[in-house]
């Protein structure tokens, strides 16, 4: 498929799926769980698609994508909760939708005070304002819900080396906290974009402060980082704790995936554009180019498909993730000539296979090709932020020197 008519059908399914006020319309959407309440699990897609929207919009000058891009902001920022202490009628009415829907858990009452809350999606959230604020300069209104995202995030701020809770842990299994890197680096992502917006100094340190998480080794059962040298990429989680997401008997701190690859090379390339701490920006940009490496050493099969843990199954969102993060590192100066030489056809290749996979059958499939079935298309709304990274890297193309 041209890159075009790629980019075509992905941003008409993103406007397909939005009901007029800017949710995921379950009705319409194959990638909601949730059909008569908004949940988190609904709330890991729309900035995705939102920025994808807005970069593919100034790319092919198509101002209806821009206008559904808005909404997918504006919507979300609405919705977004202070964080909450005690059970309140809003958590109290989302428990009692899940009990009937998949019988009674005892330990739905904590999860329920997170949601609309979770840090997670308070760092989205940010992270999509910044593109919201380029593509509608002077426009205001929203600051102060951006201020208030970025004053609730303290509320899961701690003294452990993730810097920020995830908010949820297992109780069960004596886990306080997940700290999964997945999770800190989207509050990284809006952290580094509220900065771009604001240029306080005291949102810069608490992305300095974050970024240590991951410049620092992993010591499972600890707090102290998510790097793990042997790989060199960085581990889901610091824990023992499995069944992360769509993985199996998995434990968060023996394996690695591309979410967190494509998210926090995203944050630390551009924390190292702005800190004046230049031990910091050396250690970033060794990680940096190490974990995209990983990306097509351990990741990518012969036809240039990028895994999501490995050479596990084949995802768009994945294949599209390395590609940026290539670019991002390449943009940020962090590769050698030697790396960069070797990377640039493997980034080549997956950009090749992205194009010709990008179709109403890979789409309605949520970008998930199985391979080997170890990972799945689970929760669903995954799909959709796979495919919001699918667009935002058919935008970036141009410079592999891909053509339409």
């Amino acid at each position: 498929m041209q890159r075009r008519e790629a980019m075509e059908l992905l941003a008409g399914e993103f406007i397909r799926w939005q009901t007029p006020y800017g949710r995921l319309d379950p009705k319409v959407c194959p990638f909601v769980d949730t059909s008569t309440l908004v949940s988190s699990m609904n709330f890991h897609a729309p900035t995705f698609l939102a920025i994808a929207l807005y970069k593919a919009a100034a790319r092919l000058g198509r101002p209806e994508w821009k206008a559904a891009a808005d909404r997918y902001v504006v919507g979300y920022l609405a919705c977004l909760r202070e964080p909450q202490s005690e059970p309140d009628f809003y958590t109290q009415t989302w428990t009692a939708h899940m009990d009937e829907k998949h019988g009674p858990d005892a330990d739905r009452t904590a999860w329920a005070l997170h949601i609309l809350t979770w840090p997670f999606i308070y760092g989205m959230a940010l992270a999509a304002y910044r593109h919201f604020r380029v593509h509608n300069p002077g426009e205001l209104a929203l600051e102060s819900k951006a201020s208030a995202l970025y004053e609730w995030l303290q509320f899961y701020r701690w003294d452990e080396g993730s810097y920020y809770r995830n908010g949820y842990g297992l109780p069960k299994a004596g886990i306080v906290d997940c700290g999964n890197s997945d999770d800190n680096c989207h509050i990284g992502r809006g952290l580094i974009a509220y900065h771009a917006v604001t240029r306080r100094a005291d949102v810069l340190r608490d992305a300095a402060g974050l970024a240590r998480y991951y410049l620092t080794d992993c010591v499972p059962g600890t707090y102290q980082g998510v790097w793990n040298p042997r790989e060199g990429t960085w581990v889901i989680g610091p824990t023992a704790a499995d069944g992360i997401e769509h993985l199996t008997a998995t434990k968060s701190s023996e394996a690695s995936w591309g979410f967190t690859n494509t998210g926090a090379i995203e944050f630390l390339t551009e924390l190292a554009a702005v800190t004046t701490d230049e031990a910091l920006r050396a250690e970033i940009a060794a990680k940096c180019a190490a974990a995209m490496r990983w990306s097509f050493d351990a990741c990518q099969f012969e036809d240039g498909a990028i895994g999501l843990g490995g050479r596990d199954d084949k995802w768009l969102g994945m294949t599209a993730g390395a590609v940026m993060s290539f670019l991002r590192t390449r943009e940020a100066g962090f590769l050698s000539p030697e790396i960069e030489a070797a990377s640039a056809p493997r980034a080549q290749r997956a950009a090749a296979w992205l194009l010709e996979h990008t179709d109403p059958d890979s789409v309605a499939a949520g970008g998930y090709v199985p391979v080997t079935g170890r990972t799945e298309l689970r929760p669903p709304d995954n799909g959709a932020w796979m495919l919001g990274l699918t667009l935002e890297g058919l935008t970036m193309l141009d410079d592999l020197g891909g053509g339409d």
